[in-house]
């Protein structure tokens, strides 16, 4: 019996970042972006980027429709600060039907950084150590809010928290390996350059990820280089281990510098 080659498209994620000043275009949504490149170079596929505002109907509406999609991971940042429209926890124990509770052993994490007893602990920070029942709460290696962490049916549900240097934290100390041990895969990811206007190029391509499941390659028409006539082409490469991926990516580039070849055109290594 022929095994199914694992590929990229097995562990699907949706992203959600929450906050108005995301959605008021003051703040950019630099989370999205950086959690996309790491879920991918994990060897996963993000299906959705969303941005939400601080509105509870809001984020439970949005996130009831990606439940209803049941991908295999949804990663929220963002709504888990000290302020009434930090509403994150809230719109999950309504979504999941999970009551809201708050970790002693969070609160302890918090007391001890500040050297203080619990009971002298400002309410502001006691609201950020709630979660809900039957999740994993989980400390937050460099800030406050700590990560809550459930599973629903077949999809796992991270809340992270909001400010970059927090949730980059978070996410290694936390998701890596798991989202890892799900897929089983690694990427790796170059830029090469070519002779080629997209309109050339794109069957070219087409026929590669056709011919080479677990690749995506893709033009990068706001970066053509008109004075020099190359346009620029991400590839990624997904494969059980940075050395397959770098097997992978090589056959990726000879082929493709191959086929660009032979309807007059060159392949550029920036």
């Amino acid at each position: 019996m022929k095994v199914r080659e694992r590929n990229a498209l097995d562990i699907c994620v949706e992203i959600f970042a929450i906050g108005n000043e995301l959605c008021y275009g003051k703040v950019y949504d630099t989370n999205s972006f950086w959690i996309a490149d790491q879920v991918t170079q994990l060897g996963a596929k993000v299906q959705r980027i969303t941005c939400i505002p601080d509105s509870l109907e809001s984020i439970c509406n949005v996130m009831k429709e990606a439940i209803d999609r049941r991908p295999n991971i949804i990663i929220v940042t963002g709504g888990l600060g000290p302020t009434p429209d930090d509403l994150t926890i809230e719109a999950l124990s309504r979504l999941l039907g999970l009551k809201l509770e708050t970790r002693r052993t969070i609160l302890q994490s918090m007391a001890e950084r500040r050297k203080m007893p619990i009971d002298q602990l400002p309410p502001n920070l006691v609201r950020m150590a709630r979660t809900l029942t039957s999740a994993e709460c989980l400390p937050n290696p460099v800030g406050s809010a700590p990560v809550t962490l459930i599973e629903k049916d077949d999809t796992m549900i991270v809340a992270l928290p909001g400010p970059p240097t927090e949730m980059k934290a978070c996410f290694a100390e936390y998701l890596t390996k798991r989202i890892r041990e799900r897929t089983h895969l690694e990427s790796a990811s170059k830029r090469v350059l070519i002779s080629m206007y997209e309109s050339q190029l794109s069957p070219l391509i087409e026929q590669i990820m056709k011919e080479m499941p677990g690749t995506y390659l893709k033009p990068l028409v706001s970066e053509y280089q008109r004075d020099k006539g190359l346009l620029p082409v991400e590839i990624i490469a997904f494969a059980e281990s940075t050395e397959l991926c770098q097997k992978r990516m090589d056959e990726i580039i000879e082929k493709l510098g191959a086929y660009v070849s032979q309807r007059g055109g060159n392949l550029q290594l920036p």
